[in-house]
């Protein structure tokens, strides 16, 4: 389903400008997010089949979901993202260098930094990211007729930018754990709070403004486990333009 916030997006979003503006190194926002995942994902079975949803043109959770997962399908509504994602996936001389955020997940998980280290991470995220997709989140089939369930799914700063009202939002987690999801899968999300929208260059696009409780409702309407459900928030630094970081995952039901 296409909808005015598709469309802009569509027409007005650049991955490189994004990035750029965006991904200039890790920061404590970065890092917030990083643990969250390796943290959640200590409590998982290993060799997950992972979806990460609406990935944009970036890499970077990627890196810790390689170790955990035996296969990883990436999707993303706009096709310009998924071939910024293609270019260093084939290692291409001027893709962007998620070398550094590879250094952060490595130092989280408390794994030695070294040149080595990093390019057998970099060696994994490449050979276990087998399908590149295109996915909207508001369709009936998201990955279209490439749709299945996953062990997990992950969805970062996307399920709420594409979300136009708090409706909206509960219906796309419906949607997601009915079509997505396996039984005893999981989602994880992180989100932005307290802003309605985010700047690339004079380009604006708009965000959801959630709360702990819209975030916590959305899982339990959707079908999620009350008992599994596990959130940490993060006030954001002065000079950001919105309040803070919210990261939850939870387990769908046995049925």
């Amino acid at each position: 389903m296409e909808t005015t916030l598709s469309r802009n997006y569509a027409t007005e979003f650049d991955p490189q400008a994004y990035l750029n503006t965006y991904y200039t190194g890790p920061d404590a926002e970065d890092r917030f997010v990083t643990q969250f995942m390796v943290t959640a994902l200590q409590t998982m079975p290993a060799d997950l089949l992972t979806l990460e949803l609406g990935g944009g043109p970036t890499l970077f959770a990627v890196a810790t979901l390689a170790p955990a997962s035996r296969e990883i399908h990436f999707c993303d509504y706009l096709p310009a993202n998924l071939a910024e994602v293609r270019r260093w996936l084939a290692a291409e001389p001027d893709a962007f260098d998620w070398g550094p955020y590879i250094e952060m997940t490595l130092e989280e998980e408390n794994i030695p930094v070294t040149p080595v280290a990093v390019e057998q991470r970099a060696a994994d995220m490449r050979r276990k990211v087998t399908r590149l997709l295109r996915c909207n989140a508001l369709d009936t089939s998201p990955l279209g007729p490439d749709t299945q369930k996953y062990d997990l799914v992950v969805a970062q700063t996307s399920l709420d930018a594409m979300s136009a009202d708090i409706d909206e939002w509960r219906w796309v987690m419906g949607n997601v754990c009915r079509t997505l999801i396996a039984p005893e899968g999981r989602l994880l999300v992180s989100l932005v709070s307290g802003t309605e929208g985010y700047s690339i260059g004079d380009k604006n696009f708009p965000v959801l403004p959630l709360t702990v409780d819209d975030v916590y409702q959305g899982y339990i309407e959707a079908g999620f486990r009350a008992d599994t459900f596990q959130i940490e928030t993060m006030t954001a630094p002065d000079a950001r333009d919105y309040v803070g970081l919210i990261s939850a995952v939870a387990q769908k039901a046995a049925t």
